[in-house]
């Protein structure tokens, strides 16, 4: 909490990385989203890990719609196949609007920046890997502003960052 409320820039978009799986901080975080995207890579688990977390999400918290990427993909079509695999299985058993965002290519620049605690996008922004996350934020940014809460955690941080502003405001 004290994170954000250290900001010095005004945040547009806030995207938290969670663990795979259904964890209850995974599903506590994607509950307070106003939007979810789940990756999904060509593995068996991957693919059963993403659609146990989106059976739950819309099972027990009316989530209908989840955005979805590729990753460490060889090729575009490659990607494309992964989430139709998921995305078929979605379709006969759940009533869930899956939405393909696009596919992060297998990248060895990617795994240098890794290695050398950097985004990728900063050190090495002419790899494959820093094309496909900009296109990925294009996208993204065309979502406009949010459509509405989906639940009583919505905006938890927000309201909790200024909650200790206030607090803090009124001991100073």
């Amino acid at each position: 909490l004290r994170a954000f409320s250290e900001l010095q820039e005004p945040l547009d978009t806030l995207i938290v990385d969670t663990a795979a799986g259904i964890a209850d901080s995974v599903i506590t975080f994607t509950q307070a989203s106003q939007e979810v995207i789940v990756v999904i890579c060509n593995d068996p688990s991957s693919l059963t890990d993403a659609y146990a977390l989106i059976k739950v999400l819309h099972r027990d918290h009316g989530l209908t719609r989840v955005h979805v990427i590729s990753n460490m993909v060889g090729t575009a079509k490659e990607g494309r196949e992964i989430y139709d695999k998921l995305r078929v299985v979605a379709e006969r058993f759940l009533d869930v609007n899956l939405v393909y965002m696009g596919c992060v290519p297998h990248d060895e620049w990617l795994k240098r920046a890794v290695r050398r605690q950097h985004a990728v996008v900063e050190i090495y922004p002419n790899c494959p890997a820093s094309e496909a996350f900009r296109a990925l934020v294009r996208k993204i940014e065309h979502w406009g502003p949010p459509r509405g809460a989906r639940g009583n955690l919505e905006f938890f941080v927000e309201r909790l960052v200024s909650a200790d502003a206030a607090i803090t405001g009124a001991a100073a």
